[in-house]
């Protein structure tokens, strides 16, 4: 017997509805994947805010409603355990920034009552607070459920993490304490680019039998000036003084030609 139409029809809404949830998992991020630059709308300013706006930053992304139980559970251990933590420490342990952004997901038009997401805001302090009730960001991260939490290295040159690169995604909140403790030991390890050390120029009229070395900026504490016959091999030389603009060295005719400045931890 032939196969009816809307027996046609049927085995193809089937096979279409089967391969909705693969793409959509295949398409959501995971951490070590590079986050796209998006754009939510700020909830206090009508404006659009991307995720670009917070470069130089670690961005801390919290998905929430007013309404669930878990993300009222979390608001206040993030506000104090994330917020203030990092703001009162001038940011994480090698003073890396931290940027807390949280994102709403109930529409104020469907919500029972219209002010209930404006007093969960302002009793949790969250700014700046961003709009995506359709969640079309938040399925990028998780399929369904709040609160989602979120962590990305806004940095552009760091030795720890790419540019965007989701560091954690987490799905809910569960205890009191372990989420806190999992989001800090991320945050903590997120290291800030090595220091930019001046280009090392000579200076006029050095004195005799020495090589007078001078730059623009002041330097930063640990730097060293290592020497090289062949610019292959370096050796180590003098740690110099925080703030110093110059140094002399002693010309040895048959010593070391080449010097350089070596950036404060630099192996």
């Amino acid at each position: 017997m032939k196969p009816t139409p809307f027996r046609h029809l049927l085995a193809s809404l089937l096979l279409i509805g089967s391969t909705i949830p693969t793409a959509l998992a295949q398409n959501r991020y995971v951490p070590g994947d590079i986050v796209e630059n998006f754009t939510l709308i700020n909830r206090a300013t009508g404006q659009p805010m991307q995720l670009t706006d917070f470069t130089g930053h670690i961005v801390f992304l919290e998905w929430f409603a007013h309404w669930c139980p878990f993300c009222v559970a979390a608001a206040p251990q993030v506000e104090a355990g994330i917020i203030e933590h990092y703001r009162e420490r001038n940011g994480n342990p090698h003073g890396v920034p931290v940027q807390h952004v949280a994102i709403n997901l109930q529409s104020d038009a469907a919500a029972r009552d219209r002010n209930a997401t404006t007093t969960f805001i302002e009793r949790y302090h969250f700014d700046p607070v961003l709009q995506d009730t359709t969640r079309t960001l938040a399925n990028r991260f998780a399929a369904s459920g709040q609160p989602i939490f979120a962590i990305i290295n806004g940095l552009t040159n760091s030795p720890s993490a790419r540019p965007w690169e989701l560091l954690y995604s987490r799905l809910g909140f569960g205890s009191t304490q372990t989420p806190l403790n999992d989001f800090r030991a991320v945050i903590d390890q997120v290291q800030p680019p090595p220091p930019q050390l001046p280009q090392l120029v000579l200076a006029p009229n050095p004195g005799p039998g020495q090589l007078d070395l001078q730059w623009s900026t002041p330097l930063p504490s640990g730097t060293r000036i290592e020497s090289s016959t062949n610019l292959l091999l370096w050796i180590p030389g003098p740690t110099l003084p925080e703030g110093t603009l110059q140094w002399s060295l002693p010309i040895d005719p048959d010593g070391f030609q080449f010097h350089r400045l070596s950036a404060p931890g630099a192996p």
